[in-house]
């Protein structure tokens, strides 16, 4: 639910929003006072104010609002004869400004972009240093969940990176979480009392992204009735996020690589160079380099995102992070919907481990939902699980290997020998793979085949007991037995 501050003297007008918007908190003012009072207490999402009010005007009130607290989004209201007062409001920092009579078709979409925008940029993305799970009180907190190497890795880059106002380029599979690292770099940044603003560039078509990105002129094209600021005129002090920017054309390319160079732009349709200070954090889940290859992405631009790059490990191989993970969503949604949660039973936990995760977090957030939504019980067991992670074919079986190899100290002392006396150059190589081979087929027949149990009771993490099956050519197959390939 949305808080939304309205500030307008015109019945009309509130009654208006107030049916736009039956399912949020809106809070009326009809006079600029009581709106800076009810800014104060209330501490509203989105405020949408009118230019023209009795006693005090619009811009008074946006520039005291916006001295409070400038992470909170103010959209103006304006008659057409004001329109240049309210481009100059957004310039200094208003989020956006409308036309009466409004239209809600045009002001829904704009207050629920606002609303999650002043979610992003409010809502604290932290590292855990504790229990991960939720207390009072947390719930609207993201939380940078894991304590695998990868993600280790992962904090310390966004404490390295978060006072260095550079650009930065995060790399991931979709659903890795990007964008909460965006937030949490410039949560813990210089410009955290500044903006934040996403933009996910897979989902724009070209000319309305530019538009977006760097505002336009009224008249640069069909439907442009009036002047737009962009994001990079907007987000000066600020941080932009750039997802899925892989996807960009190569027009859209061209513009990035010019502000990057220069920190400066025109507006769709216009000819005045606008300065910027605009952070930028940009991410895809593109291969960057093969899209190079391919010339589906400039190499120029390329270099100039990578001046610091992090990257996030799929949910696959974050090993024992998942149930932590499914464990910190489970009471972050129960306590949501006022379900009570336990813990998972540890064949649900198996299942858990098993699987894939393609979708990876974001498949796990919904796959939790699903399970507490379906549960009967405080406990999530198989059952309650969605049908691609619940009907999982049954765990491998690790058999041992051929009897041909050595299964004693002595078996390999007189191997050792053998080799000498045949001249071999290789020996150590060659008994070491022998020894792994039984080793990795003896913890994983112990642990049913299961991968992230077999790499912690090594002492190795999941990727290198995956690249040492693979280098001595042995596979897991499900209801079936390792074997060499």
């Amino acid at each position: 639910m949305t808080r939304l501050l309205v500030i307008d003297d015109e019945p009309l007008i509130l009654e208006t929003i107030a049916m736009a918007f039956p399912n949020d908190d809106v809070i009326q003012c009809e006079t600029g006072q009581a709106g800076i009072d009810a800014f104060l207490s209330a501490v509203p999402d989105v405020v949408l104010c009118d230019i023209r009010l009795p006693e005090m005007s619009g811009m008074e009130i946006f520039e005291k609002l916006h001295r409070i607290d400038p992470k909170v989004p103010i959209v103006l209201m304006t008659g057409q004869g004001t329109a240049g007062t309210a481009i100059e409001a957004m310039q200094r920092g208003a989020f956006e400004y409308v036309l009466k009579p409004l239209d809600p078709d045009t002001l829904i979409p704009l207050i629920e972009t606002a609303a999650e925008t002043s979610r992003m940029t409010r809502v604290p993305a932290v590292i855990p240093t504790g229990n991960a799970g939720p207390g009072p009180g947390d719930g609207e907190s993201d939380l940078l969940i894991g304590s695998c190497p990868a993600m280790q890795e992962v904090y310390r880059s966004i404490g390295r990176v978060t006072r260095q106002d550079v650009t930065v380029l995060i790399l991931g599979e979709s659903g890795t979480g990007k964008e909460v690292i965006a937030r949490a770099i410039y949560q813990y940044s210089n410009r955290s009392d500044g903006r934040f603003l996403p933009m996910n560039c897979a989902a724009i078509p070209e000319q309305l992204l530019e538009s977006e990105l760097f505002g336009h002129e009224k008249g640069a094209f069909t439907g442009a009735d009036r002047k737009r600021v962009g994001k990079f005129e907007l987000c000066n002090d600020g941080t932009l996020f750039l997802d899925e920017i892989g996807d960009m054309t190569p027009l859209m390319q061209t513009k990035i690589l010019r502000v990057l160079q220069d920190q400066t732009f025109e507006r769709l349709g216009g000819s005045t160079t606008i300065h910027t200070n605009a952070r930028l954090i940009a991410a895809t889940n593109v291969d960057l380099e093969q899209a190079m290859v391919d010339n589906r992405f400039r190499s120029d631009l390329f270099y100039r995102l990578n001046v610091y790059t992090i990257k996030l490990p799929p949910l696959r191989e974050r090993g024992d992070d998942i149930g932590e993970l499914a464990d910190y969503f489970a009471k972050r949604f129960a306590q949501e919907s006022g379900k009570e949660f336990v813990g998972f039973a540890p064949e649900a936990v198996e299942l858990l481990m098993r699987y894939d995760w393609p979708g990876n977090v974001r498949e796990l957030q919904s796959a939790v939902k699903h399970a507490l939504l379906q549960a009967t019980g405080p406990v999530i067991v198989p059952a309650f699980l969605p049908d691609p992670i619940r009907d999982l074919p049954a765990t491998a079986t690790a058999a041992t290997e051929a009897t041909s190899e050595p299964s004693s100290a002595s078996d390999f002392a007189a191997l050792t020998r053998e080799r000498l006396e045949a001249g071999c150059d290789d020996i150590h190589r060659e008994l070491i793979s022998m020894a792994e081979r039984q080793i990795f087929a003896a913890v994983l027949k112990y642990t049913d085949g299961n991968l992230t149990q077999a790499a912690k009771r090594l002492g190795i993490t999941r990727t290198t007991l995956r690249s040492r099956l693979e280098s001595l050519q042995m596979s897991i197959e499900r209801q079936a037995s390792v074997r060499e390939e």
